[in-house]
């Protein structure tokens, strides 16, 4: 089976660089990312798409030609709370004093009240009930959700800051005999 895992189109919360879980609404700068994943996607067999409830994924499913999806809060990007729409920089240097090490940043619960250790256990569990279906899902979510599922696979937290993942992007997940294989990120 495979799970193909979309990050939503650009927005403006995008163009801000600032963490958001608000509903922002697609820009439409990022229409021909879309366009082009679109054209990737048509090349995989697909039996269900799911998304978050947020409305830049749900939009993002339609533009893809996706309209028959199931929405599951799992795939939401982590509640930054009272600091959704400020930059990640500016939310860390907020925790920075509190902090005693690098680990301590996966704990650091946001006013959201989620950890980085939250939506990894999270987006987990959704990720593993796929795998109980044996379904070959697309899944349209958000950056530090797609990030998250990569650690679904891969055990060391110190790669954290190793990855990015850009707009309209495929992550590709092939999960065979139990095993957990990443075929590609930023498939563009």
């Amino acid at each position: 089976m495979k799970i193909y895992l979309v990050r939503h189109g650009f927005t403006q919360s995008n163009r801000a660089r600032t963490e958001s879980f608000e509903d922002s609404k697609l820009n439409k700068s990022g229409f021909n990312v879309l366009f082009n994943t679109r054209r990737n996607l048509e090349k995989y067999n697909i039996d269900k798409v799911y998304t978050s409830e947020l409305k830049d994924a749900t939009q993002t499913a339609d533009m893809l030609g996706y309209h028959d999806y199931t929405i599951d809060p799992r795939l939401n990007e982590l509640d930054f709370g009272e600091y959704s729409g400020q930059l990640l920089e500016e939310i860390n240097e907020h925790y920075e004093g509190v902090l005693k090490n690098e680990d301590d940043i996966f704990n650091v619960k946001y006013p959201g009240n989620e950890s980085r250790n939250d939506i990894i256990k999270r987006v987990g569990e959704f990720l593993d009930e796929l795998v109980e279906r044996d379904e070959n899902a697309l899944c349209i979510s958000h950056s530090l959700t797609i990030k998250s599922a990569l650690f679904w696979i891969l055990k060391n937290k110190s790669d954290w800051d190793s990855f990015w993942i850009e707009n309209g992007s495929v992550t590709i997940f092939d999960i065979k005999d139990g095993k957990k294989l990443i075929k590609g990120v930023n498939i563009v």
